[in-house]
């Protein structure tokens, strides 16, 4: 963006659809986003609501914005980095995706045959890389925290430790 259109009077209102549906295609340009992120992102632009709307619409229309699509990649790319269910879901959340969209992207990881699996290969990984040796009962206890951490249920993380 031009350093002139920053420095703007100020004003809301005083950009027009066009110019905030430029700018939405730069920023969905980088990677997807959001529907309430994308309009947060054109509100700290200065854009005024009609305008945000009406490039929210085009940008729909267009394929451009579609929050079950990109609430399926985040899931997707956070199931891969190892985090577990709750995690994900709390980042979706934070995304501003409704219930029913967080319910469709997490049917993915709901399986706790799958989360168990992760669970385990990433305390595994884990282990390779710690050096020293604790007693057990701390290793259980840091184990425990680490999963946690990382997002997974309880019920996942004691089945975990209990093998």
């Amino acid at each position: 963006m031009k350093t002139d259109d920053r420095e703007q009077s100020g004003k809301i209102g005083s950009r027009t659809e066009s110019e905030a549906l430029a700018s939405a295609f730069r920023i969905l340009a980088r990677r997807d986003h959001t529907r309430r992120e994308l309009a947060a992102k054109l509100h700290k632009k200065r854009f005024d609501p009609p305008a945000i709307d009406g490039a929210l619409a085009r940008c729909s229309e267009l394929g451009y914005l579609d929050d079950e699509r990109t609430a399926m990649k985040i899931a997707g790319h956070l199931l891969e980095k190892g985090y577990g269910m709750l995690r994900v879901r709390q980042v979706l959340g934070q995304k501003g995706l409704d219930e029913a969209l967080i319910a469709t992207a997490l049917t993915g990881c709901a399986d706790e045959e799958a989360q168990v699996k992760s669970a385990r290969l990433l305390l595994e990984k884990r282990a390779l890389r710690q050096g020293r040796q604790a007693p057990a009962w701390q290793r259980r206890q840091a184990a425990h925290r680490f999963l946690a951490g990382r997002g997974f249920p309880s019920a996942v993380i004691g089945r975990v430790l209990s093998q």
